[in-house]
């Protein structure tokens, strides 16, 4: 196992930070935030920052790699291999419209963690037949950054789960890591996402929008540290 995915095998939460979230504040203070109450591996995180140029963005995501580092976790580049090689982060963060997960992995190399956003159960199970690494399925809940969106509730995020189970991408390979993202705003919705079959979940605003990111942090971690 490669040493960015025993960090990820760790990973309870996915961070994303989302710089057009963050607004005014500073994302990277809300990030060394967050992480230093979990426990170090206990979260990978994500930097989306789509209204940024190149070299602002590798600004940013340099800042973040940073805090990962120090903190042990993970960190991937939404929708921006190149960003993610130039400043080492662990990999990539795909788009369901975005880079293939076989053009990305033939650029970043079988040792880079490649994350991909899906919608549906057969989206998700063909990302991890495909050999994604982390899958993040949502919305799970009604959430504000997807108005008017039915969530898929705790068994339609139980049918994902067995459908990237049944799809997993060959003999001996690691299975793909299933995160829970939409409306998981709290110690309860964590405990049921995780109870359907997620690995661990995944947010924006509960750790951008909080006015104490790492109390948001440690109640969603406490909540399902105990499960696989």
């Amino acid at each position: 196992m490669s040493a960015a995915r025993a960090r990820l095998a760790r990973a309870r939460l996915y961070l994303i930070a989302d710089r057009e979230v963050a607004g005014e504040r500073d994302l990277a203070a809300l990030v060394e935030a967050a992480l230093a109450a979990i426990p170090p591996a206990a979260a990978a995180v994500q930097l989306r920052a789509k209204g940024l140029g190149a070299d602002a963005l590798c600004a940013e995501a340099e800042r973040l790699r940073a805090l990962t580092e120090r903190r042990q976790c993970a960190l991937l580049i939404n929708d921006r291999a190149d960003v993610a090689t130039l400043v080492g982060a662990e990999g990539v963060h795909l788009p369901e419209r975005g880079l293939s997960i076989a053009r990305a992995r033939a650029l970043l190399g079988s040792d880079a963690l490649i994350a991909a956003s899906r919608h549906s159960a057969e989206g998700a199970a063909a990302a991890a037949a495909q050999g994604a690494d982390l899958v993040v399925c949502g919305p799970v809940w009604p959430t504000p950054s997807k108005p008017g969106a039915a969530g898929l509730g705790p068994e339609g995020l139980r049918r994902v789960a067995s459908a990237m189970a049944a799809r997993a991408s060959g003999p001996g390979a690691a299975p793909a890591r299933l995160f829970a993202l939409g409306g998981v705003d709290g110690p309860e919705r964590a405990r049921a996402a995780v109870a359907a079959g997620a690995c661990g979940v995944a947010g924006i605003r509960v750790f951008v929008d909080a006015q104490d990111p790492g109390a948001a942090a440690s109640a969603l971690y406490t909540a399902i540290a105990v499960r696989g």
